[in-house]
């Protein structure tokens, strides 16, 4: 449908918004969608299965780019039946459906595909692939002068996008860089990189914004997440030689670093070397970050680099060496870099200190994290960064008392200190004090978004308490919570931790198709696919690992040693699968190698 979300919203919950205020929430409404999976059970999504004979080994074929609209349904089951029937007589579908993306998936022992057809899709719609009625074309009437742009961004269709947007300008809009600005935070923070990068094309080619430094940059940052790194250098490239400068490559090692390309990373690195740039801390942070994840060892070398040329640490070069330190269990050394940062005159923020305590918890040396809490208390009623990070550390600790009396030192939390306090009652298993404080919370603010509702399921899932979570679920629907992949996350670990998988399964491909520019969660999927190995069930692994690389989650290499573990589980021999990895450049760790050698040796077993 052509009719923006955000439309569709203030039609179907009688809802209307100010044109002058900012919104809480975003525009995607999953509500129908997760009211329908709190009221059914999970037999009625796995009782059809579908047999095929065929194998998944060729999964390699497809190689691998980093928060609805609707009517609103029926509450509970019969409801849901009611409207199951209304959709008409059931189509019989062969072993394969067509995938968003266009490829044949095999569906077999997960969630059914008659179910999935009659009873996941959203109301009044019968697939993606449906084509909408003609009338349904037209563009809806906005009134441009009375919307913020980014608005009309969020609520445009990626089909649309640039229609509307030349609309906005024949409406007698000026485009201003603090719009631009506002738009592209919008847009990333909901990880919409694809329709970022639309909208800058467009105020390239439309020449309504001289570009500037960091206009390039950005420009260069999304064309590198949605395209690949090869593209962002054609790009930089076209780019004006006054502005093909340090910030320029400096983005380009971000991307790098994002994806661990070790080898492009340190091509770009020595490009501003060559090229007589100003080498700066920043670019050196980044090659730090990537080595301290991927070759430690090198780490060495770009210390040395520093030392010579004279660039001074960074506070963030002093929490990446605590933390390497930190994570190798070297506590002298996290010490010596301590002391190196304060002699230097930096003395540690909040986020460091509490770093500096998490580690001496997890080395089992008590006395010390306590003392950097003791330095910490000073600042509870000065700072609440030091405090939200107490509520943490004691949380740790499994001090429920002390949770209580820094919570109570609160004399008007704001909305960060209650997410900060729901997560330290979550830690100590206090489900009561946790759902009294999101109450508090509820009272304190009239309009939450997503984030703290998305906090309060994922206790319920971190606990496994499956029958609070969907009554919570009940709850966002009826209050019309906005939904965002966090929420689309929460709701797949609810139902994974409650071993209800097939449940998890339909709801993530559904709410995918539903949002056709938007995707889920990296870890939505892992989630996913951790519970199916755990069970040994290879070809629901192969097809969440299929379903991975279609979408390609720019700085996210495929999972294979999840997908080992499913053929681990089930003792199995995966053949072609060293084949797999190289092709996607891809390394397993030493306890894979160890499992691959394992399962070399096995006899095929059909599955």
């Amino acid at each position: 449908m052509l009719k923006t979300a955000l439309a569709g919203l203030l039609r179907d919950v009688a809802f209307r918004q100010s044109p002058q205020v900012l919104p809480v929430g975003y525009s995607e409404m999953a509500a129908p969608l997760i009211r329908r999976f709190c009221s059914m059970s999970v037999e009625s999504l796995s009782s059809s299965k579908v047999d095929v004979e065929a194998s998944y080994q060729g999964a390699t074929d497809q190689l691998h780019d980093d928060s609805d609209n609707g009517s609103e349904p029926g509450h509970g089951a019969n409801a849901v039946r009611k409207q199951v029937k209304n959709h008409g007589p059931k189509k019989k579908h062969g072993p394969f459906k067509r995938g968003r993306r266009g490829k044949k998936l095999p569906d077999r022992d997960g969630p059914s595909q008659e179910d999935r057809h009659h009873e996941m899709r959203l109301p009044g719609r019968d697939g993606p692939s449906q084509k909408a009625p003609h009338h349904e074309k037209k563009l809806p009437d906005m009134p441009f002068q009375k919307r913020f742009l980014f608005q009309t961004v969020l609520d445009t269709p990626m089909s649309l996008l640039m229609t509307v947007l030349d609309m906005w300008v024949k409406a007698g809009n000026c485009l201003e860089r603090n719009e631009v600005l506002m738009v592209l935070f919008h847009l990333r923070k909901q990880r919409q990189y694809s329709k970022a990068l639309k909208f800058m094309d467009w105020i390239e080619r439309r020449r309504l914004l001289n570009f500037e430094e960091r206009d390039y940059a950005s420009h260069l940052d999304l064309i590198a997440r949605n395209h690949g790194l090869e593209a962002a250098e054609k790009y930089m490239e076209r780019v004006p030689e006054p502005f093909r400068n340090e910030v320029l490559y400096e983005t380009l090692i971000v991307n790098c670093v994002c994806l661990d390309d070790v080898q492009k990373a340190e091509q770009v690195f020595n490009e501003i070397r060559e090229l007589s740039l100003p080498l700066t801390v920043s670019a050196c942070n980044q090659m730090i970050l990537l080595y301290k994840r991927v070759a430690r060892r090198k780490v060495a070398d770009i210390l040395l680099l520093m030392e010579m040329e004279n660039i001074k640490y960074s506070r963030f070069t002093y929490r990446l060496l605590i933390d390497l330190k930190g994570q190798s269990n070297d506590i002298l050394g996290m010490e010596s870099v301590l002391n190196m940062m304060k002699d230097n005159g930096l003395e540690p923020d909040f986020a460091t200190q509490t770093m500096v305590a998490k580690f001496y918890i997890s080395g089992g040396l008590t006395e010390k994290a306590e003392e950097v809490i003791r330095a910490m208390e000073v600042y509870v009623n000065a700072s609440r960064d030091a405090t939200r990070s107490l509520l943490g550390l004691y949380a740790i600790l499994g001090r429920p008392d002390d949770v209580e009396r820094i919570w109570n030192s609160y004399t008007t939390p704001k909305l960060e200190d209650f997410l900060a306090a729901i997560e330290a009652w979550s830690k100590l298993g206090r489900i009561e004090q946790v759902e009294e404080t999101f109450e508090a919370l509820v009272k304190t603010s009239a309009k939450l978004t997503s984030k703290y509702f998305n906090a309060m399921l994922n206790v319920y899932a971190e606990h496994k308490l499956l029958a609070k979570g969907k009554e919570f679920l009940e709850r966002m629907c009826l209050e019309g919570c906005p939904s965002s992949p966090h929420t689309w996350d929460a709701i797949v670990r609810l139902y994974v931790d409650s071993g209800e998988l097939a449940k998890a399964d339909s709801f993530l491909e559904n709410v995918t198709e539903e949002n056709p520019d938007r995707y889920p969660l990296f870890r939505s999927y892992t989630t996913l696919l951790i519970g199916y190995a755990k069970k040994g069930d290879i070809y629901n692994s192969e097809k969440i690992f299929h379903r991975l690389k279609q979408i390609r989650y720019p700085g996210r290499t495929p999972p294979y040693n999840l997908l080992l573990a499913a053929y681990t589980r089930a003792q199995v021999t995966p053949y072609g699968f060293r084949e797999r990895m190289k092709a996607d450049q891809v390394r397993l760790t030493k306890t894979g190698i160890e499992h691959l050698r394992h399962l070399d040796g096995l006899q095929w077993v059909e599955y």
